[in-house]
């Protein structure tokens, strides 16, 4: 069995901690997470070589890039929760006095949630950093009104972003040039309730590139996708992107906020000043104006669940690994099958 980079690491997070996988009620989550890959082949790194060869340089039959295992992941999921933090030890991702880190903060002004990450690749490495943040209001007016989320990624670098990533036949790949790239996403949903049930069973999968924890909301009856915008292969600092919905009596919104940063061969992505999501409005000119009024923010849970992960080992040792998580989850679902039925006795 082959775990995803994500999956693997709610799984052996569950395992670490005793996380069990059963669903819980959330209004916010976070998610932060770094990659680091070691983009020399074998036979370079025996040889003691400092040159990238491996990361893009070849293709598998699909014609999809061939990457060089992930050598250390870290991670930390906060469900219920409004931030999480975590950053990569591993020396090559570091570069430039700065390590790859990621965070997110939705815990200050209601309507704003703050993801901070930078991607520092040594010489021969790949790195990634992911952050999700959600966070949810009640709507208190009475009549329905447009309201916006206005979007905004602040962000320096040593080179130029390219504008797509890991391209099959680049020119760039398998070189030794430096290169960076950045991508956001922002979705806004609504629900007739506060709160939705989030399982972080590893069996179900968790893609923070991809859908982040709004898509455990999208099975309901009630649910409703507002807008969603994604912005890839950011070029310019300072990109701004809106999404405008109308809101009504009765309903909860939920506004969740992506971004991911790579970097590769010594490139350098600082948007730790940061991309920023805000719940507000446009005024007469059309112009976004900072607003959270007649919106009431669910506060988070009393005891978040915090699960925290790290240093994944190689795909022998994760196999096992993988056993052994499902024995536990087994355990702990029987355990638990036993407690309701000894509660109702």
């Amino acid at each position: 069995m082959r775990f995803a980079p994500t999956l693997f690491c709610l799984a052996l997070a569950a395992a670490a901690t005793g996380a069990s996988a059963v669903p819980t009620a959330i209004s916010n989550a976070a998610f932060a997470a770094t990659y680091v890959r070691d983009c020399r082949s074998p036979a370079a790194q025996t040889a003691g070589s400092t040159t990238p060869d491996r990361c893009e340089a070849a293709l598998d039959a699909s014609g999809q890039p061939i990457f060089r295992p992930i050598i250390e992941q870290n991670s930390q999921m906060t469900i219920g929760g409004t931030s999480a933090a975590t950053s990569a030890t591993n020396p090559i991702g570091a570069h430039g006095g700065q390590v790859t880190r990621s965070s997110i903060d939705a815990s200050g002004a209601a309507g704003v949630l703050i993801l901070k990450q930078g991607a520092f690749a040594g010489d021969y490495a790949r790195v990634s950093g992911h952050s999700v943040g959600l966070q949810s209001f009640q709507y208190t007016g009475t009549t329905p009104e447009v309201r916006s989320v206005h979007n905004v990624l602040d962000f320096s670098s040593n080179v130029t972003p390219t504008a797509i990533l890991d391209l099959p036949g680049d020119a760039d790949l398998g070189t030794t040039n430096a290169s960076v790239y950045a991508k956001t996403r922002v979705t806004v949903f609504s629900l007739l309730t506060s709160s939705f049930d989030f399982d972080n069973d590893p069996t179900l999968g968790f893609d923070p590139q991809a859908s982040g924890f709004w898509s455990q909301a999208s099975g309901r009856a009630d649910f409703r996708l507002e807008g969603q915008v994604d912005n890839t292969g950011i070029t310019a600092s300072g990109t701004a992107t809106d999404i405008d919905f109308t809101v009504e009596a009765g309903r909860y919104y939920f506004v969740e906020s992506y971004l991911g940063l790579w970097a590769r061969f010594g490139g350098e992505l600082d948007a730790t000043h940061t991309f920023t999501s805000t719940l507000g409005e446009k005024d007469a000119s059309g112009a976004f104006v900072a607003d959270a009024s007649d919106f009431t923010a669910a506060a988070a849970l009393d005891a978040p669940i915090v699960i925290n992960a790290g240093n994944v080992p190689e795909p022998a040792t994760l196999a096992l690994s993988g056993l052994a998580f499902a024995a536990l989850l087994g355990q702990r679902r029987r355990a638990q099958r036993k407690s309701a039925s000894s509660t109702t006795r």
